[in-house]
């Protein structure tokens, strides 16, 4: 596995304290309501950060990459959530 470093420059708030179980377990599920895979990292303190991932498809990552289709898809999208939509006839084309 490779090991990334981050430097973190938000601001934490405490948000429960949890004790650890007999099998060395904690349940923080609430925490991270729609997230199924977390990046954890820990500095020479000892200190935890557990972050909330999403992973796309390798097929997928183009767009990510590409700024200028991102910002197409982006304007695309809030024009149909605006109805600033139009029937395309597909025998035309």
């Amino acid at each position: 596995m490779k090991t990334q470093k981050i430097h973190i420059s938000d601001d934490f708030s405490e948000l429960a304290t949890k004790t650890i179980d007999e099998r060395e377990r904690i349940s923080i599920g609430k925490y991270l309501k729609n997230f199924k895979r977390v990046r954890i990292y820990q500095n020479k303190a000892g200190e935890i950060l557990i972050q909330p991932i999403v992973e796309i498809p390798a097929s997928e990552l183009w767009l990510y990459k590409n700024k200028q289709a991102s910002k197409a898809v982006q304007s695309g999208l809030k024009d149909a959530a605006e109805g600033k939509i139009s029937k395309l006839n597909l025998k035309s084309l």
